[in-house]
């Protein structure tokens, strides 16, 4: 079954353009690293195929997640497994509808919903192809709220994006916005902050709730940090790195 897995996401070399890398290392509130993100995408596009590896502190992975390539890249299908907890999701999206299927842990139930799609509706990693996509009208004050989708709850909640100012980060020339729930839900998705160089609007820094449980069965606060921009990287690389199994046990927030 792993080996089928891995074998769908292998790429057409004849057909495939350039592979691109980059990393991002998430830490936890007292600074210690929770986990490392690896990504990689087929070409320089927002629709671009990706993938994210997510590896512990000593490097051996613990979750994947695959993006099919698209051309609707704010609201993105994906196959989401993470070993430790045995979390899976498998979204699927079509022109009018999003169908779910959730696992939260191995010793929990599936459960599989279809929704309709609202307009102007964002998935997943399709958040930052939409702050991308308002960039303008948000670094001009106007305050944009978009219906994200909430796997676990299945549904889709409004969250707003506001632009907090220009700033300076780690020598580059950057951009803050804030993304907030448009009204009260009882804590469902918890304010988080994010950073784009304002060079070529490439995210920097996330602030706010991963969206893969710890070693206690929690969502943890972690701060992911971009330092390089994403690069070209030999298939073969990407190959070698996704073939590697998950492992089962990643305290990621053991004292």
């Amino acid at each position: 079954m792993r080996l089928t897995f891995l074998l769908l996401y292998l790429p057409c070399p004849a057909l495939a353009a350039t592979l691109l890398h980059n990393e991002g290392i998430a830490t936890l509130p007292d600074g210690r690293v929770a986990y490392r993100e690896m990504h990689w995408q087929r070409g320089a596009t927002e629709g671009a195929e990706r993938w994210v590896q997510y590896l512990c502190p000593d490097g051996q992975p613990f979750a994947r997640k695959h993006m099919a390539a698209t051309d609707r890249p704010l609201a993105r299908g994906y196959r989401l497994l993470d070993q430790r907890s045995g979390q899976q999701a498998d979204v699927e999206m079509s022109s009018d509808a999003v169908r779910i299927s959730w696992k939260e842990s191995a010793s929990s139930t599936s459960r599989q919903a279809r929704l309709p799609a609202p307009a102007g509706a964002v998935v997943d990693a399709g958040f930052d192809a939409a702050v991308r996509q308002h960039w303008t009208p948000l670094l001009q004050g106007a305050e944009v709220t978009l219906p994200f989708l909430v796997p676990g709850r299945q549904r889709f909640y409004p969250v707003k994006v506001s632009w907090r100012g220009a700033n300076r980060w780690r020598g580059l020339a950057a951009q803050s916005f804030e993304v907030q729930l448009d009204t009260w839900y009882g804590g469902v998705a918890p304010r988080l902050s994010l950073v784009y160089a304002e060079a070529d609007r490439r995210l920097l820094e996330f602030r706010g709730t991963s969206n893969l449980r710890d070693a206690r069965g929690t969502y943890p606060a972690v701060v992911v940090r971009f330092d390089s921009p994403p690069a070209p990287q030999p298939d073969s690389q990407w190959q070698q790195a996704w073939a590697r199994p998950l492992v089962a046990g990643c305290a990621v927030t053991a004292k």
